[in-house]
């Protein structure tokens, strides 16, 4: 197995921001491993780097620069910048990531990005337990896991719509769209640029009346209509019918929030339980 530093910081090559002249512009989110019964030792860090200079001169024992990549070119761009570790975000993913029509499936797509480099590689979407991620050691090094952590006790999400994460959901009630980003990108002074304006989300009464329409369509309403003033009124009463909802297609198999050392205590205990099965087929 590839060698995967334990702590350090993620880099997203999807900025946030649409800087036309920049030569680098990455997104820093701080987080460490060290894990106890009482909870996370975390660092809540989020800023942007701009210029290739600037980024060199950290120093880099204070992160590990992992790429998320949701196809077969973006994997060989991250390949090519030597990064420290690969993720592998597929369509199945909660939250920003590649348009459905340009991404991949999650084990599609690390099990071929695997086999093109000696870089590391995360397989990330659909992933919230053990057995998930003994199938991910299949084809690749290990998991990378968002919505399984958005509904933990430590998560600084908000909690009315956490709750909303654990009612009885499948991987049927998440959608892969753009129209809640056409909305909020109105509404936010950080715009999520083409192609990553597009979110794995809840279906909700919002997601439900914009399908299979157009994004015209939607941009006509957003001119003619109350619908932004109505949007951000839902937005300030976190009203789950209508805002966005990050979530993945493993959602349906979370039921409680718990601790994130509890979670990953047992991740790591079905993992094992898994792969000593299939072990046990084998002989």
């Amino acid at each position: 197995m590839k060698n995967i530093p334990a702590t350090g910081t993620t880099t997203d090559d999807r900025s946030h921001s649409q800087q036309q002249s920049a030569d680098l512009s990455i997104g820093f989110i701080g987080f460490s491993a060290l894990s106890t019964p009482n909870g996370w030792k975390t660092m809540n860090t989020f800023s942007n780097i701009t210029g290739r200079r600037q980024y060199n001169s950290l120093p880099h024992q204070l992160y590990t620069n992992q790429m998320m990549v949701g196809s077969i070119n973006e994997a060989k761009e991250a390949i090519r910048h030597k990064v420290d570790a690969i993720i592998c975000q597929g369509s199945e993913a909660g939250g920003h990531g590649l348009r459905r029509e340009l991404g991949s499936s999650t084990m599609a797509l690390a099990s071929q990005v695997s086999k093109m480099t000696s870089i590391p590689v995360l397989a990330a979407g659909g992933i919230v337990n053990g057995k998930h991620l003994a199938s991910a050691l299949c084809v690749c090094d290990g998991a990378s896991m968002g919505t399984r952590f958005w509904a933990s006790k430590e998560s600084t999400g908000n909690p009315k719509l956490q709750q909303e994460l654990i009612k009885d959901n499948s991987c049927d009630d998440v959608v892969r769209t753009t129209m809640f980003d056409q909305i909020q990108n109105k509404l936010s002074s950080i715009m999520w640029p083409h192609p990553y304006h597009s979110v794995g989300a809840l279906r909700n009464q919002t997601s439900l009346e914009w399908e299979g329409k157009t994004a015209q369509e939607l941009q006509n309403a957003i001119d003619k209509t109350e619908l932004l003033d109505e949007y951000k009124s839902a937005q300030k009463a976190s009203d789950p019918r209508v805002v966005c909802i990050l979530s993945g297609e493993g959602v349906g198999e979370i039921d409680h929030i718990e601790g994130a050392y509890d979670v990953t205590l047992r991740i790591e205990k079905e993992a094992i339980d898994s792969i000593n099965r299939l072990q046990t087929l084998c002989n």
